[in-house]
């Protein structure tokens, strides 16, 4: 795509087709500014980038001022991560001292038929519960509210374990076992794909607002999940009954102990639940975080999971602004 004008951009701006290896510390750089504390590197980044699915639809745009300052970076894509055929994901950062200038309008305007020519019929994005001018933007532009995550935080070095050590007690006087993949991986050489088996079926019963549903391929989860930069093989908790890894809890670390790590994923096999298994694997994956001398760690659920919010709650999680889930029809 040769660089293009919309009526909507401002004077001296226009879009041209992202190109990652010139753009990506520009998009980090703006990420910063918009999501701060949760961050994102330009290791990470390329990192993501080296390992997205080639064959998965995408288009991507840079909106750039004439003497070449990127301004703001969008990307339309079929989410591969989820069993979503009729959505496009859709995802638009303009950095704060340009906003309400017309580019989100002209990004939008780029990327739409892209979804509509790959067959979307709708189109996904998300934005925070407190970002009011992301809002106002989403219901102009014909996007309706579809549901809600809930974001959640809590500090690991104040948390105070005591009440939930019986818990911790129980699981393991019933006979369940406790470890991490880093210590079932030199004993279990399909270790890996037990854990995928495991939070792909977990993770199934997530209920996401618009009936998505995860799923990934197991090279897709090995090289995101055990090879990407936030990756620890230690900081992925498996409970086991026998040989059977039957609940988990893993943890994405950022670079520096003083941004928060987290939680990516905690699920029970629906046969072994209210057994105490996810408090004892989240009281696991808090001693390794204050261990190591991580501040908080954060998670994100769905309104319609009551028990994990519920544990969340008694655990003494903290609720911040949620990421409110937009629909628009193509």
């Amino acid at each position: 795509m040769a660089a293009e004008t919309y009526p909507q951009l401002p004077a001296g701006v226009r879009l041209r087709e992202y190109r990652p290896g010139e753009d990506v510390a520009a998009y980090v750089e703006i990420n910063n500014l918009i999501y701060s504390p949760e961050r994102t590197t330009v290791e990470q980044e390329l990192y993501w980038e080296s390992i997205y699915p080639q064959e998965n639809p995408r288009l991507r745009h840079t909106a750039e001022t004439v003497d070449g300052k990127v301004v703001a970076v969008s990307a339309c894509l079929r989410p591969f991560w989820m069993i979503a055929s009729s959505a496009f994901w859709l995802g638009i950062e303009v950095c704060p001292e340009w906003q309400r200038r017309g580019i989100g309008q002209a990004m939008l305007a780029a990327l739409e038929p892209f979804a509509r020519e790959q067959g979307g019929m709708i189109l996904r994005t998300n934005c925070r519960e407190d970002f009011a001018a992301s809002i106002r933007f989403l219901e102009r532009a014909g996007f309706s509210n579809i549901g809600i995550r809930y974001e959640s935080v809590i500090d690991v070095q104040t948390f105070n374990e005591t009440p939930f050590l019986p818990v911790l007690e129980a699981t393991l006087q019933a006979g369940y076992r406790l470890t991490t993949l880093a210590d079932e991986l030199p004993i279990t050489a399909d270790a890996d794909h037990r854990l995928y088996d495991l939070v792909s079926t977990t993770s199934a019963e997530v209920p996401f607002p618009g009936g998505e549903v995860h799923h990934e391929t197991f090279e897709n989860w090995r090289k995101g999940s055990l090879e990407g930069p936030t990756s620890d093989l230690a900081a992925m908790f498996i409970a086991k009954w026998g040989d059977e890894y039957v609940a988990t809890t893993t943890l994405g670390l950022p670079p520096h102990v003083d941004e928060p790590a987290i939680t990516h994923m905690t699920g029970v096999l629906r046969e072994h639940r209210r057994r105490g298994l996810a408090t004892a694997l989240k009281l696991m994956s808090f001693r390794y975080l204050k261990e190591r001398g991580f501040r908080e760690v954060r998670t994100h659920n769905d309104t319609a999971n009551p028990p994990i919010l519920n544990l969340n709650q008694k655990m003494g999680y903290r609720r911040l602004p949620g990421w409110l889930v937009w629909d628009k029809g193509l």
